[in-house]
C-alpha cells in the first residue's frame, strides 16, 4: 500500500480470523486499526458505510468522469479504510516534498526571468521552447514576493521494498485538496473512536495557511480573493465550490470577471468590485483569450495585461504549467545541486526525455520495460505500455518515436504497493497513489499532512479516477501533540446571522434569469402543442385557420405551416411541423431543445438548487422522447407528464427558494417569458376573426389554463372581448398579461441599482394596459357578434408596442446586471 499489503481479518457471519497475504504481515502501526475494525464488525461497518453514501448524495459530492452516463452527477467514491502513515515515515516525505517545492519555484522563476539554466546548459533549450506550456507573453514579468508557485501537488508511490518515489509534479492548478478534506470529514465520522485515539494530524492548519498566504499576496488589508473555475462541467467542479465556501472566497467563472483600466473586476448584481487575488483552477493558456488562446471561453480577456501591470495576483502564476512536464524530471537532481547545493531527497521515478540522443537509444532498446507518455500536454496520446505491444505495433510506435523524439518521455513501470479497501463487506488489497500538497506561506513551505489517496478499481488495474478508481483518506499518525484548530465553527459557537449571500456573481443571476425563461418557454410550448395535437386529426377544414393561428404563437423561427395545396392550408404540413417542434433536437425552437437547455442551465447553478429540484429537472429533460412512427397522438400523455413536472417545479420555486436576488431573477425570467407569449397570442384576437374561427378563443383559454374561469363568469358562447378581459386585463388571473407586467415591475423595483428609466417604462406599460376600456368597447357594440375594429386597433397598437418593449427591456436588464455594458433608453411609446 502506500503502506502495506494485507488481507482483511474480517469474515462474514461475525467469525474473525487473522491472516496474511503472500506471507506479508501488517506492520505494527496497523494494529490499532485492525483491532478497531474487528471490534466494530462487518455488519456495523456496512451500516456506517450506508450512512456515508447518504451524506455523499445529500452534500452533492460529485466527480465527473468524461463519457460516463452520469456525467457531472456521478457521486464521489470513497473507501472507509484510511491509509496510515507513521510519523517517522511522514517526516521523510515532508522534507522531500518541501525541498522539491522550493526547487521547482526557483526553476520556474529562472525560466521566466534570467534563464541562467539555459545559458549554462543545465536545461536543454528544446525542452523549454518546444513546450506549448511555456508562455512567452509572461517572460520578464515580475512576480512579487517570490510567489510564482502558491501551491503544488506531488503524486507519490511506495514500491514493495518500502521506498517512496515521485511519479508526477503538479504545478499548474493542482486539484484534490478539497476532496481530501471531504474524505477526512466523512471517514472521521465513520470511525470516530479510532480517529480520536490515533493522534491524527489535522488538515485545517494547512488550509488556514493557504488562506493567509493568498491574502498576503495583495497589498490590500482586506483583499478580494476569488476562485476561478472552468465551470460546472469540469471534472472537479464540486471541489472548486466546496473550497470557495470553506476558505471564504467567491467562486467565479471567466464570464464573471472583466478587465477595466488594467484592473480585474468581478461583475455582481450590485456592480463591479475590484479583485486583488485569483486562485485559479483554469489551465494556463485558457486564462486569457486575448493574449494566450483565442478560442478559450473560460478565461478573462486582458488578464495578462492586468498581471503585467501588477494590479492582480494569480496563483499559481500564469505559465507555471511549463515545469509540470515529466520531461523535466531527469534534470531535477542536477538542478537541486545547482540551486540548493544538496541532493534530491525524494527521488523521481526513473524517467528519460527522448529529446536526448542517449535517452532515446536506451528507451528504444528497453521499450518493453517502460511506459511512454507525451512530454507535453499538446500531444494527444494515451500512455503506451511497451510490454503490451505486439511486435508489429512496437515497430510502428518506434518509428513514430524516432520521428519526433522530443515529444515523448519514458518512465519505468513501477510496481505499486497495495492498501486495504472495504469492498463487498470485507477488506481487499488495491494499488494506491498518494497525492499530497505543499503551500507557500511567504516565509516558508508547509506540507499537507496526508493527502488524497487514489485507489485502483481492481487489482492490477491502472490507478486513475477517470478510469473508475476511487479514493481514500490518509492519516499521518503523529507522535507529537496535534493542532486541533478548525476552520469549521464549533457547533456551540454563536454564528453571525445572514439573510442573503454576500456576493451574487452576474453569471449566477444570468443563468437564473434564463432558467426562468426557458422553464416558462417549455411550459408554453407544451401547453400549445398539447392543445393542437388531438385536434389536427379531428378538426374540420374550417378550424384549420384557428389551429394555424395557435401554432404561430409558438414563435417557431423555421416554421413551414403555410404549405398551400390547391390554394388551401395543409393539415399534413401542420402535422409535420408539430412533430418537428416536439422532437427535433437540432431545432433550437423545439420543445426537446428547450428542455435540454433547461437542464444545461440548471447544471450551471446546481449548487443553488435543492437536490429535489435537480432530480425533477433531470426527469423533465427526459420527459419527451421520440416515439416509433409519426402518430402525434402518442405524444399527448408525454406532454401531460411534462406539464406535471413543470408544475412541480413552479411549486418548488414558490415554496422552497428564499426570496434573495437569485429568486428575483428567476421570477423576472418567468414573468417576462410568459408576457412575451401572451402578447403574441392576444394579438391574434385583435385582428377580425370569422365566427367559424372563434374556436381559437377556446384553444387560447385552454393554453392559459383559464377555461374554468371563463365558464364560471360567462355561461354563453365565447366572445373575443371577454377572452381579452380575462387574459389581458384581469389582474387577479395569474395567467393574465396585467398580472405579468405588474409582477415584472414589482420584482424589478426590488433589484439593487435598478434603472429608473426602465422601471418607468414598465410602469407606463402597466398604466397603458389599465387605461384600455374593454367594458366601454362592449357597451358600444350594436350587435353581439360584430367587431369594433377601431377600438380593437387601440388594443393591437398597445400589444405591438409591448412586443417591442419586452425584448428591449430584457436586453437592458442583461447589459446592466450581467455584462455591465452600456444600456439604451427604452420607452413604451405613445398611447
Amino acid at each position: 500500500m502506500i503502506g502495506d499489503l494485507y488481507q482483511s481479518p474480517l469474515r462474514y457471519g461475525g467469525a474473525y480470523e487473522e491472516s496474511s497475504v503472500d506471507g506479508i504481515t501488517p506492520r505494527p502501526h496497523w494494529a490499532g486499526l485492525m483491532a478497531s475494525l474487528q471490534s466494530i464488525g462487518p455488519n456495523e461497518l456496512a451500516l456506517r458505510w450506508t450512512q456515508a453514501e447518504q451524506r455523499i448524495r445529500e452534500n452533492g459530492i460529485t466527480y465527473n468522469i468524461y463519457g460516463d452516463p452520469l456525467g457531472a452527477h456521478r457521486p464521489w467514491k470513497i473507501d472507509l479504510v484510511p491509509l496510515l502513515i507513521p510519523d517517522a515515515e511522514w517526516r521523510f516525505i515532508e522534507a522531500g516534498i518541501i525541498q522539491r517545492a522550493e526547487l521547482l519555484d526557483l526553476v520556474l522563476e529562472d525560466i521566466y526571468q534570467s534563464q541562467t539554466l539555459l545559458k549554462a546548459g543545465l536545461l536543454p533549450a528544446a525542452l523549454l521552447y518546444a513546450n506549448p506550456a511555456f508562455l512567452r507573453p509572461l517572460v520578464g514579468v515580475k512576480i512579487p514576493r517570490k510567489g510564482y508557485l502558491h501551491m503544488l501537488a506531488f503524486d507519490l508511490a511506495r514500491s514493495p521494498d518500502g521506498n517512496w518515489w515521485v511519479l508526477a509534479n503538479r504545478t499548474q492548478a493542482p486539484s484534490g485538496s478539497g476532496y481530501a478534506l471531504e474524505n477526512r470529514l466523512i471517514v472521521s465520522e465513520l470511525l470516530p473512536e479510532l480517529f480520536r485515539t490515533s493522534n491524527v494530524q489535522r488538515l485545517a492548519p494547512f488550509f488556514r495557511a493557504q488562506r493567509d498566504a493568498l491574502a498576503q499576496l495583495s497589498r490590500q488589508s482586506n483583499p478580494r480573493i476569488v476562485l476561478l473555475t472552468p465551470g460546472p462541467h469540469n471534472e472537479t467542479y464540486f471541489e472548486h465550490s466546496y473550497l470557495a465556501k470553506y476558505l471564504g472566497f467567491t467562486l467565479v467563472e471567466g464570464a464573471d470577471l472583466t478587465v477595466r483600466d488594467r484592473c480585474v473586476f468581478i461583475k455582481t448584481v450590485g456592480g463591479l468590485e475590484k479583485v486583488d487575488v485569483i486562485l485559479r483552477r483554469v489551465d494556463d493558456d485558457f486564462c486569457d483569450p486575448l493574449e494566450l488562446r483565442g478560442d478559450s471561453l473560460l478565461g478573462v480577456s486582458g488578464l495578462v495585461e492586468a498581471v503585467v501591470a501588477g494590479n492582480v495576483h494569480v496563483a499559481n502564476a500564469l505559465g507555471s504549467g511549463v515545469i509540470e512536464s515529466a520531461a523535466l524530471m531527469p534534470f531535477l537532481p542536477g538542478l537541486a545541486r545547482h540551486f540548493l547545493g544538496e541532493e534530491l531527497r525524494l527521488p523521481s521515478v526513473a524517467t528519460w526525455w527522448c529529446g536526448q540522443e542517449h535517452a532515446l537509444n536506451w528507451v528504444t532498446d528497453n521499450l518493453t520495460s517502460v511506459v511512454v507518455k507525451p512530454a507535453f500536454s499538446s500531444v494527444g496520446m494515451e500512455p503506451v505500455f511497451g510490454s503490451e505491444l505486439t511486435a508489429a505495433d512496437r515497430e510502428k510506435f518506434l518509428e513514430r518515436l524516432r520521428s519526433s523524439p522530443h515529444e515523448f518521455v519514458a518512465q519505468e513501470q513501477v510496481q505499486l504497493s497495495t492498501a486495504p479497501v472495504w469492498e463487498n463487506d470485507s477488506l481487499h488489497s488495491r494499488s494506491v497513489v498518494l497525492r499530497t500538497y505543499v503551500v507557500n506561506t511567504g516565509t516558508g513551505w508547509l506540507a499537507f499532512p496526508g493527502g488524497l489517496v487514489r485507489v485502483a478499481e481492481a487489482q492490477g488495474s491502472v490507478v486513475s479516477m477517470q478510469r473508475g478508481g476511487h479514493s481514500k483518506d490518509a492519516w499521518v499518525l503523529s507522535d507529537r501533540p496535534v493542532d486541533t484548530f478548525s476552520l469549521l465553527p464549533p457547533r456551540n459557537e454563536v454564528l453571525q446571522l445572514r439573510r442573503a449571500s454576500l456576493v451574487v456573481p452576474s453569471s449566477v443571476a444570468d443563468n437564473t434569469f434564463w432558467l426562468g425563461r426557458y422553464v416558462e418557454r417549455a411550459e408554453n410550448q407544451a401547453r400549445i402543442l398539447r392543445s393542437l395535437i388531438p385536434r389536427i386529426h379531428l378538426a374540420e377544414e374550417a378550424e384549420l385557420v384557428s389551429l394555424t393561428c395557435l401554432a404561430a404563437c409558438l414563435g417557431a423561427r423555421s416554421a413551414r405551416i403555410a404549405d398551400r395545396r390547391g390554394g388551401r392550408l395543409s393539415f399534413n404540413a401542420l402535422r409535420r411541423e408539430m412533430l418537428s417542434l416536439l422532437t427535433d433536437h437540432k431545432r433550437t425552437d423545439s420543445l426537446t431543445a428547450t428542455l435540454a437547455e433547461v437542464s444545461r442551465i440548471a447544471d450551471s447553478v446546481s449548487e443553488r438548487l435543492s437536490g429535489d429540484m435537480m432530480m425533477l429537472l433531470g426527469h423533465l429533460r427526459d420527459s419527451v422522447k421520440s416515439q416509433k412512427g409519426t402518430f402525434l397522438t402518442n405524444y399527448t400523455p408525454m406532454l401531460t407528464k411534462c406539464l406535471e413536472l413543470l408544475s412541480a417545479f413552479s411549486g418548488m420555486e414558490r415554496e422552497n427558494i428564499n426570496r434573495g436576488s437569485g429568486w428575483l431573477f428567476l421570477g423576472l425570467g418567468r414573468r417576462l417569458e410568459r408576457a412575451i407569449y401572451l402578447t403574441r397570442e392576444l394579438r391574434h384576437i385583435t385582428k377580425p376573426l370569422a365566427v367559424e374561427n372563434w374556436a381559437y378563443l377556446e384553444r387560447l383559454l385552454e393554453v392559459a389554463d383559464s377555461t374554468v374561469t371563463y365558464r364560471t363568469r360567462y355561461y354563453a358562447t365565447l366572445q373575443p372581448l371577454a377572452v381579452l378581459d380575462i387574459l389581458m386585463a384581469d389582474g387577479t388571473n395569474p395567467r393574465s398579461l396585467d398580472f405579468q407586467l405588474g409582477h415584472l415591475t414589482e420584482l424589478y423595483a426590488k433589484l439593487p441599482r435598478h434603472l429608473p428609466a426602465d422601471l418607468q417604462a414598465m410602469q407606463d406599460a402597466v398604466g397603458s394596459l389599465r387605461r384600455i376600456d374593454l367594458q366601454g368597447m362592449t357597451n358600444r357594440l350594436n350587435e353581439p357578434l360584430s367587431y369594433p375594429v377601431d377600438r380593437y386597433q387601440e388594443v393591437d397598437q398597445f400589444l405591438a408596442r409591448l412586443e417591442n418593449l419586452l425584448p428591449s427591456w430584457s436586453n437592458n436588464l442583461s447589459s446592466h446586471y450581467f455584462s455591465h455594458a452600456r444600456t439604451l433608453p427604452i420607452t413604451m411609446g405613445n398611447d
